[in-house]
């Protein structure tokens, strides 16, 4: 473990210096300790660092509380001091944005500029990872974050500013400032993309034989890795869809349980998606449901180990989920304000029951406004699954689990940073454990019942 004396100075949210004086520091790649000449240690959790700013032979790392540490006068190990900080703290980063097991492609150094509709402008020095699925950025002066690669809807490369551009609905993210490697990295991130939509194209044809080019592309533009597509969209692309997708993407032993929830739902309204699983979604799939009982789950981050992409000599493995709106009233086609999340492939485990988040609802019971606020509330219930890669441990336990247990603090950090998983948690009703399909209709019916839903 990395051991450094200098001095320090801990500052208040208003700036004023509560502690100083001389100290050691040590740090491993979870936690940091500082070791005051008098006092008490102080230990925190890397991830609780919004930042990382050396200059002037003085590092400053703002704390997520408001409060500021400043370290200074580590003499000539400074800049190994800096350089092994650095480290341990994108690895922990990593950790929490829940990207450490992803197979990284490439790494550069170099400088970003996000835009979103939802805040200021951010730019700064970063580092930029790119993995298979996902792009992580990782500023020194503002908090990390990440882009999901399906989510890109186009890739713009100004080689004489030197300069990749990325472009989504949720915004805009320019990586410059590569300097020779700018064109490495737009060839690098153009192969990954290329290959994420070959595989997703394949996945598609897998399941969907009968459609021809056309077809196929048309869906794949609906229908993306990662997203949920109405399957009203799809049937209009070819009416076969929805019925191929029942045979070809729903288990036979979770096929009971497919057959209520569509049973339940608004007429029309179900949506789909699928994942593709890479063999070292390792996590991933040890994130299915033991189905056991909440409790359980909540205490123990044990699973049956399930198939992974390897055990498929024809391609990667795929996980097939479905959304289903649930009826205002039973047989309606009006939805309320209730939705069901269900994965129909690899073993899933439990349903998961969510409100939509529809400002306009009066109740839980209550219709929407309309069937965008319905697609919206789907599609921010994915986001967040997508973001999460499909783990429901941060969604489902509770706060006391996440912040209490070792093994999941790092979900409790990405709550803490991520305002859509707060909303999404909050959202949450519960989970029906696929124990036997009459405990399971028991459960389902117990959670509706709360949210004034009649039994079915």
């Amino acid at each position: 473990m990395p051991n450094y004396r200098g001095k320090f100075q801990y500052q208040a949210q208003n700036g004023t210096v509560t502690q100083q004086g001389a100290c050691q520091v040590q740090f491993n790649d979870e936690t940091f300790t500082l070791i005051p000449e008098t006092g008490a240690a102080l230990a925190f959790d890397l991830g609780d660092i919004d930042a990382l700013k050396a200059a002037d032979y003085e590092i400053v790392l703002p704390l997520y509380t408001g409060c500021t540490l400043r370290l200074q006068q580590f003499g000539k190990p400074f800049e190994n001091l800096v350089r092994e900080l650095l480290e341990s703290y994108r690895k922990r980063t990593l950790q929490c944005l829940l990207l450490a097991d992803m197979r990284e492609v490439d790494r550069f150094t170099g400088a970003f500029t996000l835009e979103t509709q939802a805040g200021p402008v951010v730019s700064g020095p970063a580092e930029i990872r790119l993995f298979k699925s996902n792009l992580a950025v990782l500023p020194t002066e503002t908090q990390a974050f990440q882009w999901r690669l399906a989510d890109v809807d186009a890739v713009r490369f100004d080689a004489g500013n030197y300069e990749v551009t990325l472009e989504s609905q949720s915004g805009r993210l320019s990586i410059n400032r590569l300097a020779k490697r700018t064109e490495l990295f737009h060839s690098r991130l153009k192969e990954t993309l290329e290959t994420l939509k070959a595989e997703s194209a394949q996945a598609l044809h897998a399941i969907l034989p009968f459609l021809n080019p056309d077809e196929l592309q048309a869906t794949a533009s609906i229908l993306r890795e990662g997203h949920a597509a109405a399957e009203s969209r799809l049937a209009a692309v070819h009416p076969r869809i929805p019925a191929a997708l029942v045979a070809n993407a729903v288990d036979k032993s979770l096929k009971p349980y497919y057959d209520d929830l569509l049973g339940r739902a608004a007429k029309g309204s179900v949506f789909a998606g699928f994942k593709l699983v890479r063999p070292e979604d390792t996590d991933l799939m040890q994130a299915m449901d033991e189905g056991a009982s909440d409790d359980a789950a909540e205490t123990s981050d044990a699973a049956t180990p399930e198939p992974t992409a390897d055990d498929d000599p024809n391609g990667p493995s795929v996980l097939y989920w479905f959304l289903f709106p649930i009826a205002a009233e039973p047989g309606g086609t009006e939805p309320g304000n209730v939705v069901a999340w269900e994965a129909s492939s690899l073993s899933g485990r439990a349903t998961y029951f969510f409100r939509l988040m529809d400002e306009g609802a009066d109740s839980s019971r209550g219709s929407p406004k309309s069937a965008e606020a319905v697609a919206r509330g789907v599609e921010r219930i994915n986001r967040v699954l997508a973001m999460l890669n499909f783990r429901r441990r941060p969604i489902y336990l509770s706060d006391n689990a996440l912040s209490g247990n070792p093994a999941f603090h790092r979900y409790a950090i990405a709550a803490r940073r991520i305002s859509d998983l707060r909303t999404v948690r909050a959202a949450f009703l519960g989970r029906a454990i696929h124990s036997s399909l009459e405990a399971w209709k028991g459960q389902v019916n117990s959670i509706l019942g709360k949210v004034g839903y009649p039994q079915n």
